[in-house]
């Protein structure tokens, strides 16, 4: 089997992203995440190599950008809400699982194409990590069944906690606006961590040149963005479908303040929204 037809590009850049955050940029960073510095180095050439050699690249600058903040903001979620069941949307190389501490527990699912999985399984492997994420096989372009999830072990009579992250530009509008709803039948009290990509029109010049650069990428490794809208627009979706949305902010606002003034490859960006509803 060829590996790399079986494997994310787009997962394993994002990895990249947040495993050189630390080792290439200022403090106060965003997060730490060791295990994805070991994924990475599975690979052959890793693309961490490219991260560390050229940390002043706008656009990988931006990828560690974007994919730091977006986990970040996801775990303060996890944290604040004591949230102890947490699903992974789309979950490609996400390492929460491996970063929680061990108390209080936190149990995790991971669910992604059945490809993928297996991909992510084999980099866990190779890297010599158990992956503390339960797997559940699951095409997100065709829907998600809460009877896999329960199979998996998830208890559907209490709240769960959705981290939708560096998804939703792959589906297209309406599928995203289904999901949304389809999501819905989650328990009461579960909530919903996404970032979104702002459409063209409400980008700055670093967020075009960002989108234009990646998507090419993405669209080169059969992973083509397909999802942008304006401000409000997602969060319009969430209320439509019985979701209070509880914060709905550019990426840059949810950085610590002063965090840009100590930075010297990192600056704002205006293309990518962070949003967090409950049921």
């Amino acid at each position: 089997m060829d590996a790399e037809k079986h494997s994310s590009q787009t997962a394993l850049f994002a990895a990249a992203a947040r495993a050189a955050h630390p080792l290439v940029d200022n403090r106060p960073h965003l997060l730490s995440d060791e295990v994805a510095q070991r994924l990475c180095r599975t690979a052959s050439p890793s693309p961490l190599d490219y991260q560390l050699s050229q940390p002043g690249s706008p656009v990988l600058a931006a990828a560690r950008l974007a994919s730091c903040t977006r986990a970040r903001f996801a775990e303060a979620v996890v944290s604040e809400t004591q949230a102890d069941q947490v699903l992974l949307l789309g979950a490609g190389l996400d390492t929460v699982a491996n970063r929680r501490p061990a108390a209080p527990p936190v149990s995790v699912w991971a669910a992604d194409r059945p490809d993928v999985l297996s991909w992510r399984s084999r980099l866990f492997h190779e890297a010599g990590l158990n992956d503390r994420a339960r797997c559940v096989p699951a095409d997100l372009a065709a829907g998600l069944d809460l009877e896999d999830l329960e199979a998996a072990g998830m208890d559907l009579r209490r709240p769960v906690l959705a981290l939708w992250l560096g998804v939703s530009m792959y589906l297209t509008p309406e599928r995203c606006r289904d999901f949304i709803g389809e999501l819905a039948a989650l328990p009461a009290g579960s909530r919903v961590v996404v970032d979104y990509h702002l459409s063209p029109e409400h980008r700055d010049e670093a967020g075009r040149a960002y989108a234009q650069a990646v998507a090419a990428m993405a669209g080169h490794a059969g992973e083509p963005w397909q999802c942008s809208t304006a401000p409000g627009t997602v969060a319009g979706w969430f209320v439509g479908h019985g979701w209070r949305v509880e914060l709905d902010v550019d990426e840059a606002a949810a950085t610590p303040e002063g965090f840009f003034d100590r930075q010297e490859h990192l600056s704002p960006m205006r293309l990518v929204r962070l949003l967090h509803a409950v049921r």
